[in-house]
């Protein structure tokens, strides 16, 4: 009898499951055909590819719609392909689709569970408000000097470093996380991180325990990513306990030198210094929060961003030799010194930084959750026949890695050409370009980010020649199982000193 029970159970759920997967097909939504209990994500599942490239093949199968129905397990999604529709999700209606995806409770892990990223509603609203002023473009002219002494010191590192200049290849993404490392200690903590005078200082060892959850916290959040409705039943913390243990330390003991010894110096602590002041609900938690936030995306995304530049720049010769030439122009104008407002003259260079960004944005996709029932009504050319609603709950899938390499537009999509970015026609592809994301959830740190990647490579291409040595392996695969846009495998170069 209970075989009987527990076979008629086994059946109720596989009928309903089947059934579930119907979902897109009675909407009249086109999208490819599931597997069983894994939905549309086999290859990621398996760790064969990558959820960005995933989502970019997807995107290339189904060219002739706007937007394709899809499950992650068994959860119906939809994968945006439409320029339009992206601007209309992420701005226009930005009501109904308010919130990323990924959720951390900050009870749980209360570091980043404090992040704006991760933060829903009115609270990421009221954060954000709070965080904002720490980003405006008089704050990056403020902590830009920091910044140039972190440079400097990184052409020193470089030319003192064997296996970047004697051709056995130097690491390229341990060569900037050093980098930005150091950007990090002094801009957000104020202190000196020491990454290019130690092996393995603390700040290093902090750094390579952030953004690695433990043991079988990592797998929860690559399970999360694929079978959403796992986040209902299990918890994720982010931070681990010692990192977090740390991260509080030293910015408490930072807050207190700074209160006993009258100390202000312009970085980001002193923003959050203030805010403890003058804000009544913003705490010691609060500020350690955001400074491990500032930690994260400051060292993480802009490293990988950064290598993959230089990565491109080294394959690409005379593309470094055109910035090399913009780059020494704006020095020997400014008397061998590179300035904030001269910083931000350099055209090639920007547009060198922002075809890295098409080529390999830090996250392969933007994911969105519905937020409010929206109603989506197709156009006349349209494959969709009939209105339908995209019901709350439902994950939303911007795909920037298929959108960025979209030949209709961008020319010869997979080449390097940075001359794409200085075209008058670069603001008509903005929403097919959005590395950052667009709208109110547009990242907070992108002028950091960018300005630190770009003096950094501005740096560099000044003193050095860069090749890529024979150990990379081409073609670059991304990492399966992490959430950014990383390499699977190093990207080695070698530096020829030329100043």
């Amino acid at each position: 009898m209970i075989l009987i029970l527990v076979l008629i159970v086994v059946a109720t759920g596989l009928y309903l499951l089947n059934l579930n997967y119907k979902y897109w097909e009675k909407r009249g939504v086109p999208g490819p055909k599931p597997t069983f209990l894994v939905g549309n994500l086999t290859e990621n599942f398996l760790v064969k590819k990558s959820l960005a490239d995933l989502y970019g093949d997807i995107y290339k199968k189904f060219r002739d719609t706007r937007l394709v129905g899809i499950f992650k397990a068994s959860t119906p999604a939809l994968v945006i392909r439409d320029p339009g529709l992206i601007k209309e999700i992420t701005v226009k209606s930005f009501q109904h689709f308010h919130d990323n995806e990924l959720y951390l409770d900050k009870n749980i892990d209360p570091l980043s569970g404090r992040n704006p990223f991760f933060l829903r509603g009115e609270e990421w609203k009221s954060t954000r408000a709070h965080l904002t002023p720490g980003f405006t473009s008089g704050k990056m002219k403020w902590i830009y000097p920091l910044l140039e002494e972190v440079s400097k010191n990184l052409v020193k590192y470089i030319g003192k470093h064997p296996e970047a200049t004697t051709g056995k290849g130097c690491n390229a993404k341990e060569v900037c996380m050093r980098f930005t490392l150091n950007n990090v200690g002094t801009c957000a903590f104020g202190l000196d991180a020491k990454c290019f005078e130690e092996d393995n200082p603390e700040f290093k060892q902090i750094a390579d325990r952030f953004l690695s959850p433990e043991g079988f916290q990592n797998v929860k959040v690559f399970l999360v990513s694929i079978i959403p409705f796992i986040a209902k039943i299990v918890s994720i913390k982010f931070t681990p306990k010692d990192v977090e243990e740390k991260l509080t330390n030293i910015v408490r003991q930072t807050l207190q030198y700074r209160d006993a010894n009258n100390i202000i110096r312009n970085d980001f602590m002193h923003i959050l210094h203030q805010l403890t002041k003058t804000n009544k609900d913003f705490r010691e938690v609060d500020a350690t929060a955001h400074a491990a936030g500032f930690f994260g995306d400051g060292y993480e995304t802009s490293s990988i961003v950064m290598h993959l530049t230089l990565y491109e720049l080294a394959a690409s010769p005379e593309t470094q030799s055109k910035l090399r030439e913009e780059i020494n122009k704006a020095f020997e104008e400014n008397n061998d010194t590179l300035p904030y407002e001269e910083l931000q003259k350099l055209t090639y260079l920007d547009a060198a930084f922002n075809e890295a960004l098409r080529l390999h944005p830090p996250l392969g996709s933007l994911n969105k959750m519905c937020t409010k029932d929206y109603t989506y009504v197709p156009r006349d050319d349209e494959v969709i026949k009939k209105p339908f609603v995209i019901e709350k709950g439902t994950p939303v899938i911007l795909p920037l890695y298929g959108l960025h390499r979209d030949p209709a537009y961008f020319d010869e999509p997979d080449r390097f050409k940075p001359e794409r970015f200085l075209d008058e026609k670069k603001d008509s592809v903005k929403y097919a370009f959005l590395p950052f994301g667009e709208g109110p959830r547009a990242c907070l740190g992108q002028r950091f980010g960018s300005l630190q990647v770009r003096i950094g490579v501005a740096y560099v291409i000044r003193n050095f020649e860069i090749f890529v040595n024979k150990k990379t392996q081409l073609p670059i695969k991304y990492d399966p199982m992490y959430f950014l846009t990383s390499p699977r495998l190093p990207l080695w170069l070698d530096f020829k000193k030329i100043r």
